[in-house]
C-alpha cells in the first residue's frame, strides 16, 4: 500500500509545495500492509510481547475464530486453538527466572487459558456463584417430584420480582411459555446440582511489586456478575474480590498490589467507579454517555464515550478538560515513548479511517488508513519500541513505525490558532452616526441598561401570562390536569357537501384516563352533526385512538367547528382544536 494516503491535512491552502512539505513532517513510517492477514480481533484481545524472552518482540491476537495466533513481522509464526471464544488477552509475568519468558492468558466464558511459549499451559476457572437458599430449594423439590411445573413456575416469578438474582437455569426455564417444553427443559437437570457460572467480559494485569517491563504480576478479571477479581501471580487462585453496581466493560490499574493499586472501571450503567485496594470508594464519576474506551495517563483516566466525548478526570473523580471528536471513536490508545526524553500522547482512532495523536488537548498530528478499525496498539515490536500496529475491519493488518528523529514537541508547540485568524477582516470605515452612536452609549451607559433589563422583564411577564391564559383557557395542545396528558389531532376530509372529521387521541402520559368527554361546538343553521357529544371510555398511555365524524353542510358557508376533550371534574376543557371548513354546495332537495 501505498504512503500516498497517510499524508497529514494542512490548515492552510491545498497545494503541491504545501502537501509534499506535510509529508516529509509526517513522524510515521510506514512499515507494511497485509491485506490477506484475515484478523478478527478488537483491541481487547491483541497484545505485543516478549514470548520467548530473546527480546524480538512478537504480536499476539486471540481471534474470533477460536485461534491464537503470533506474527513475527507480517507473517504468521504459530498459532494454537482456544477452547471458546476470547473475550480478552493479556500477558503477565509469574517467575522471576532467567530469561524472562511471560504467561499469555486468554480469557473465554467463565475460564482463562494460560500458555507457555505458544503451549497449553494451564487453565483456571473461576469460583462459582452463590445461589439463593430459596432458588436452591424449590430446585431440589422440582428433583424430588414434590413441586410441579405450574408451581415453580410462579414461585421463580416471585423471587425474580423480589430482586434476587437467578442462574441461567431458572432464567431459562422462565424464557419458555409452553408447559410441556418446561417439563422437558426440567428433566435435562434432574440429576445436576444448581451451579451458577459467572462469564469474564474484561481483563487485564497488576503489577505486584515493582514497576518495571517485566516485573512480576497478577491478573485482574472482571465478570458478568459485577465482581472483580485479582489472582495470584501464577493465575491460580483468587486472592481478591470486589463487588461494583454494574456489569464491567473496561479497566486500567494505577499502582501495585503489594504497595497501593487503584482499580477504575467502566461499566455498562455509562459510570467509572474506583477499587482502591479492595474496597469500592464512594466518589463515583457519572458520564452522559456510555464510555466506548479508557486510558490512565500518570494521575489522570481518560475516558471516550460514545457522544464522540474525550474527557480527562483526575484519579479522585474530578474533570480536567474535555473534547469534541468530529466522527465516533472506535479506539483509543496510550503512547508512552522513552527516548531522550520522555514523550507521551494519545491515538485515537476514529469511524472513517482517521488516526490523531493528541498531547493532551494539542493535537500533534493526523493521517488515514483505509476504512474503519477494529483494533489499535502502540508498543515495541520486534526490535523496534515505537511501533502502531492497526487491525482493520475487513482483516488487514498495518503496521506503523514513528521516526526515531520525530520532534512531537515541536509539532505540539507549533499547533494552536488557524493561520486564517491572522488574515485582518474587512471592517467599514466609521462613519458620523456611528460616532455619535457610540458615544451617546458611553454617556448613557448605564441608564440604557437599566431601561433594557426594565423592558426584558416585563416582555417575560407578559409571555408567562399569556401561556397561563392559554392553559387555563383549555387551548394548550397537552393538559395535564387529571394526570394524564391528552393530544388532540383533528383534520376535515371530503370536498362536500358531506364531510368526515377524523380525530386522533393520545394519552402521553403515564395514567390511564377514563369516561373522557368529547364536545362539538359549531352553528346549527351551517352544519348538521348526528352526534355533537360522545364518551370515550378509556385512554391507555401511549395508544392512538382516531374516531370518525360526519358533517353535512346546509348553506354551503365556510366556518369554524370546535371540539373539545373535558375532564370529568373540570368546566374548563383539557385540550381543544379548530376545524376549519371548507366551502360546499348545500343538497339539493
Amino acid at each position: 500500500m501505498s504512503d500516498a494516503k497517510d499524508s497529514d491535512k494542512p490548515s492552510s491552502i491545498h497545494t503541491p509545495a504545501t502537501a509534499a512539505a506535510a509529508e516529509k513532517k509526517s513522524p510515521w513510517l510506514h512499515a507494511y500492509h497485509n491485506t490477506v492477514a484475515g484478523i478478527k480481533a478488537f483491541t481487547n484481545c491483541i497484545q505485543l510481547a516478549d514470548v520467548y524472552g530473546d527480546g524480538d518482540y512478537k504480536l499476539l491476537v486471540a481471534d474470533m475464530d477460536r485461534r491464537l495466533k503470533m506474527y513475527k513481522g507480517s507473517s504468521l509464526m504459530s498459532e494454537q486453538a482456544i477452547l471458546g471464544v476470547p473475550v480478552g488477552l493479556a500477558v503477565f509475568y509469574s517467575e522471576m527466572n532467567r530469561p524472562r519468558t511471560p504467561s499469555i492468558a486468554v480469557a473465554s466464558g467463565p475460564s482463562i487459558y494460560i500458555y507457555r511459549n505458544m503451549r497449553p499451559y494451564y487453565k483456571f476457572s473461576l469460583p462459582v456463584i452463590d445461589v439463593d437458599v430459596e432458588e436452591e430449594k424449590l430446585w431440589a423439590g422440582i428433583s424430588k417430584c414434590e413441586v410441579d411445573i405450574p408451581a415453580a413456575n410462579h414461585q421463580l416469578n416471585l423471587l425474580r420480582s423480589q430482586g434476587i438474582r437467578l442462574t441461567q437455569r431458572s432464567r431459562g426455564f422462565l424464557a419458555i411459555d409452553d408447559i410441556d417444553q418446561q417439563a422437558e427443559y426440567v428433566s435435562r437437570f434432574l440429576d445436576e446440582p444448581l451451579v451458577e457460572q459467572t462469564t469474564i467480559v474484561c481483563m487485564t494485569t497488576i503489577n505486584k511489586n515493582m514497576e518495571e517491563k517485566d516485573a512480576i504480576s497478577c491478573l485482574v478479571v472482571g465478570t458478568e456478575a459485577c465482581q472483580i477479581y485479582i489472582l495470584d501471580q501464577q493465575g491460580t487462585s483468587v486472592v481478591s474480590k470486589t463487588s461494583i453496581p454494574s456489569v464491567p466493560v473496561d479497566m486500567v490499574i494505577n499502582g501495585l498490589y503489594d504497595v497501593e493499586y487503584r482499580v477504575i472501571v467502566s461499566c455498562r450503567n455509562g459510570s467509572v467507579y474506583t477499587v482502591k485496594n479492595g474496597e469500592l470508594l464512594r466518589s463515583v464519576i457519572e458520564l452522559e454517555s456510555p464510555a466506548c474506551a479508557l486510558l490512565q495517563m500518570d494521575k489522570s483516566i481518560l475516558v471516550a464515550c460514545m457522544d464522540r466525548k474525550i474527557i480527562s478526570y483526575h484519579l479522585k473523580g474530578k474533570k480536567n478538560w474535555s473534547m469534541t471528536m468530529p466522527q465516533d471513536i472506535v479506539a483509543m490508545e496510550a503512547m508512552n515513548l522513552r527516548r531522550t526524553k520522555h514523550t507521551k500522547g494519545i491515538l485515537i482512532a476514529l469511524r472513517k479511517g482517521e488516526i490523531l495523536l493528541y498531547q493532551e488537548k494539542i493535537r500533534v498530528h493526523s493521517f488515514n488508513v483505509d476504512g474503519t478499525l477494529s483494533a489499535m496498539l502502540f508498543g515495541q515490536f520486534g526490535r523496534e519500541e515505537a511501533s502502531l500496529v492497526l487491525v482493520h475491519k475487513t482483516g488487514a493488518l498495518t503496521l506503523k513505525i514513528l521516526q526515531r528523529n520525530a520532534d512531537l514537541e515541536a509539532s505540539a508547540t507549533a499547533a494552536g490558532p488557524p493561520p486564517e485568524q491572522d488574515i485582518p477582516l474587512n471592517v467599514p470605515k466609521k462613519t458620523k452616526l456611528y460616532v455619535e452612536q457610540t458615544q451617546r452609549e458611553r454617556d448613557h451607559a448605564t441608564e440604557m441598561h437599566r431601561h433594557f433589563q426594565r423592558d426584558l422583564c416585563k416582555l417575560r411577564l407578559t409571555t408567562v401570562r399569556s401561556y397561563v391564559k392559554v392553559i387555563r383557557d383549555g387551548q394548550g395542545p397537552v393538559s395535564y390536569a387529571t394526570g394524564a396528558s391528552i393530544r388532540l389531532n383533528a383534520k376535515v376530509q371530503g370536498v362536500g357537501p358531506r364531510f368526515k372529521i377524523q380525530l386522533q387521541l393520545q394519552n402521553s402520559g403515564t395514567k390511564f384516563a377514563a369516561e373522557v368527554p368529547l364536545a362539538l361546538h359549531y352553528d346549527h343553521s351551517l352544519y348538521r352533526v348526528d352526534t355533537s357529544l360522545l364518551y370515550v371510555p378509556l385512554l391507555l398511555p401511549g395508544i392512538q385512538y382516531a374516531y370518525t365524524i360526519d358533517v353535512e353542510s346546509l348553506a354551503g358557508a365556510a366556518d369554524s367547528i370546535y371540539i373539545f376533550v373535558c375532564g370529568k371534574d373540570s368546566c374548563v376543557p383539557l385540550v381543544s382544536a379548530v376545524v376549519n371548513m371548507p366551502l360546499a354546495e348545500p343538497i339539493q332537495a
